[in-house]
């Protein structure tokens, strides 16, 4: 990983849990490496201290907090932002961060206000101007381009971000497919791969146009990064379309992390109230399903890129701080007591979000 300031690092803290890494770590890399022998055993060396730069990421639906009482300021937004910001700058502050539900007056000010002074105000604040933005992207690298594709519906967008970072070009594209206030079943007014797929809704057109978008917007052997909260758990076919129809690599999974497990938490990233304070102020978990994700696109080692990219594990082999797996995932660790006012809040969102820490070698 690329020298850093390093920010609250005594607060660093990455949810580990027994795993069979022993056993489907070797593989993955040898999957994620594009390697097509088996025998070819270089890529499971732990020599991770490589002068090239890694390739951070963290995603996170922030709530834009629209639909909370008035008096509660959004929700308490801005020290939820307040709370992103702390949890970005214990993992040294990642070179992109994808945000979604950024949504609204108040909390744009608010993140361009914390993005010019946090992590050095080393980010770029990019945000779509068609549909309703709400798909913000930070990149700590000048981005090369960006674009914006409304998807189906009109209200949700792919937005894209090309990124001239050290490694190499990077393609991110950020996301926020549609939810329970405009899923609609899919008629004549979807796309012709929609109705030829015979998609059952708005949202899983919204997949498969995804799905395409990101391939012809990407450059030739680029490393690709999609993420966001695509409010599909992974039995859904929105999940399935990507990760088996578009071969994209489900980076939580692949690092060794466990399935969202509803009935204790683990795993999972969606399941708070969005339009009260409740479980925000309460240290409790409150999440049931995994409907956030960071998938990867890497390139083979015959795509001519400088990189050979290799996933860091949940257990962070390379020891620099970021884990593969969830982000913002314990109540409020830089205070004794989080809660209701006058105690800082306990989480930044309803949602928990991702990241991941990609080598390049």
């Amino acid at each position: 990983m690329t020298n850093r300031p390093s920010h609250h690092s005594q607060h660093a803290r990455v949810w580990v849990m027994p795993s069979l890494r022993a056993l489907i770590y070797p593989a993955l890399l040898l999957t994620l490496a594009g390697c097509s022998d088996s025998s070819d055993t270089s890529i499971l060396n732990d020599d991770l201290a490589s002068a090239a730069p890694d390739v951070t990421v963290a995603s996170l639906n922030a709530l834009h907090g629209g639909f909370c009482p008035p008096e509660t300021q959004g929700c308490r937004v801005a020290d939820r932002l307040d709370l992103l910001f702390d949890w970005l700058e214990t993992i040294d502050c990642p070179d992109v961060v994808l945000l979604q539900e950024i949504l609204g007056d108040r909390i744009i000010a608010l993140l361009h206000e914390r993005a010019a002074v946090r992590c050095g105000g080393s980010y770029h604040v990019l945000a779509p101007a068609l549909a309703l933005g709400q798909n913000y992207t930070l990149t700590r690298y000048p981005p090369l381009q960006t674009a914006e594709d409304v998807l189906v519906g009109g209200i949700r967008n792919l937005f894209h971000v090309q990124l001239d970072h050290p490694s190499g070009p990077v393609d991110v594209f950020n996301t926020h497919l549609a939810a329970g206030i405009d899923r609609r079943p899919c008629d004549d007014s979807c796309p012709e791969a929609c109705l030829a797929a015979n998609v059952a809704d708005t949202r899983e057109c919204q997949a498969i146009q995804v799905a395409m978008l990101t391939e012809q917007r990407a450059a030739p052997g680029s490393l690709r990064i999609l993420g966001g909260d695509f409010n599909a758990d992974p039995a859904s076919f929105e999940y399935l379309h990507l990760v088996e129809g578009s071969a994209w690599v489900d980076a939580y999974l692949t690092a060794g992390n466990p399935e969202c497990d509803a009935t204790t938490g683990i795993g999972c990233t969606s399941g708070r109230e969005s339009e009260g304070l409740g479980d925000m102020e309460s240290a409790a978990s409150g999440v049931r399903r995994r409907i956030d994700y960071i998938f990867l696109h890497v390139p083979s080692t015959q795509s001519g890129s400088s990189c050979q990219y290799v996933l860091d594990s949940r257990q962070d082999d390379d020891g620099d701080g970021l884990a593969t797996g969830l982000f913002a995932d314990d109540p409020n660790p830089f205070v004794t007591v989080c809660g209701s006012l006058p105690h800082a809040i306990c989480w930044p969102s309803d949602h928990e979000g991702m990241q991941a820490d990609i080598n390049c070698r």
